[in-house]
């Protein structure tokens, strides 16, 4: 997936995603975050645009999330990018036997990768290594960020 040019704070779209079990495998919106060489891993996260669950009264209105607009990273649509429900750690081997069902989009901005970066920084359902693998992989990416011991 990386040979194809993939870097943090890339959106691509996976077409017949395999990853839900309860649900129909449709094409998936997701944010690339990065390759884990030691482990094999590669994070992602996936976006939605089912508003009901984040308005008042909704039932993941708690979420640690935030709006990303359409046209951002070639979405077609406004998308909400929940951190605490959509955090993935994909192995590669996954990726490679359907990489051709992905392709990238486009990528997030510098104002929306420290969008990111913030909500990121406060979540605590993420394990502090793996903030600290993001943090490098979207530096590595180019985006300008504060000190690491300012991240986590």
């Amino acid at each position: 997936m990386t040979e194809e040019g993939l870097k943090a704070g890339d959106i691509f779209t996976w077409q017949n995603y395999p990853l839900y079990m309860n649900e129909l495998k449709s094409q998936r919106w997701l944010l690339y975050l990065g390759n884990n060489t030691i482990d094999v891993i590669i994070y992602q996260i996936s976006t939605t645009t089912q508003y009901q669950h984040y308005i008042e009264g909704g039932s993941r209105i708690n979420n640690n999330f935030f709006k990303i607009p359409s046209g951002m990273g070639g979405l077609p649509k406004d998308s909400i990018l929940d951190l605490t429900r959509f955090f993935e750690r994909i192995p590669e081997s996954l990726i490679d036997k359907y990489k051709s069902d992905i392709a990238k989009t486009g990528s997030l901005n510098q104002d929306y990768v420290n969008k990111f970066v913030n909500h990121l920084k406060k979540d605590q359902h993420i394990r502090p290594v793996f903030k600290k693998d993001i943090y490098g992989y979207l530096k590595d990416a180019g985006f300008k960020l504060g000190h690491i011991n300012n991240f986590v």
